[in-house]
């Protein structure tokens, strides 16, 4: 199909001007009646519309993807599900939007506003939801193995795009994966990659040490893959295994 999913055609105008369903209750058949039920102004007619609009193809798959946007939240769960397992470009291009959309509105605010540690906060809560854990919870990093790749997806990427690639998990696996490989002592590896993100103090005069969450830069003039630090929490060890992870989901 040419044109955009997010632009309608002229085969979808949609009848009956508000909406409503037809006098004594009577329904439409066909193509026509599926898109007089999604332009009902009762959310349980558009939801029992949904699966029956993909019989119809490519004009009935527009009217679903057109639902993601529904005012109802059941709605737009529906369309959903209906439609992320969909291979269209366009069709997984507008579930990867809508899922960022519902799952990550205030994250992509704080960072667009540079509000690093605001979004570092945000980041943290991200990944307890996304592992169906709450923050009175522990986080062991073997449980970033249960962090969904699209959720890890839209984190980095939304955290490089803000800051010019100079901060995202992405980033901080690049500096951490050569480490690994070159270096067989672990402590070392840890303490060299403490060293170049800034997690590590750089004092003369006493021995450098692990920073405390109050002395991380929440700026743009920090180190590159200075952010994001998640709190003392997740600590050091978090790292490797979100790196591994990312590889896994073939980010980066």
């Amino acid at each position: 199909m040419s044109s955009s999913f997010n632009q309608p055609q002229n085969q979808d105008a949609v009848l009956g001007g508000q909406g409503a369903m037809p006098a004594g209750g009577v329904v439409l058949g066909g193509f026509d009646g599926v898109k007089r039920r999604l332009a009902s102004s009762v959310a349980a007619h558009r939801l029992e519309a949904l699966p029956e609009a993909l019989k119809y193809g490519q004009k009935g798959l527009f009217l679903v993807v057109r639902a993601l946007n529904d005012s109802s939240s059941e709605v737009h769960q529906a369309a959903y599900a209906l439609l992320r397992e969909r291979p269209e470009p366009r069709v997984q291009q507008a579930v990867r939007q809508f899922y960022q959309r519902s799952h990550y509105t205030r994250l992509e605010s704080v960072l667009s506003q540079g509000k690093w540690q605001e979004a570092d906060q945000e980041t943290k809560l991200a990944l307890f939801k996304a592992c169906g854990l709450t923050l009175a919870s522990q986080f062991p990093n073997y449980r970033i193995a249960d962090v969904p790749c699209d959720d890890l997806q839209i984190i980095d990427r939304l955290w490089r795009k803000s800051s010019g690639d100079r901060f995202g998990f992405s980033i901080q696996a690049a500096i951490w994966q050569p480490l690994q490989n070159l270096l067989w002592d672990k402590t070392e590896v840890w303490s060299r990659f403490g060293n170049r993100v800034g997690w590590r103090t750089t004092s003369f005069l006493i021995d450098r040490r692990w920073k405390r969450y109050d002395e991380i830069t929440f700026s743009l003039s920090a180190p590159v893959g200075h952010l994001p630090f998640l709190g003392d929490e997740f600590g050091i060890f978090t790292v490797e295994a979100i790196a591994h992870r990312l590889n896994i989901c073939q980010i980066g």
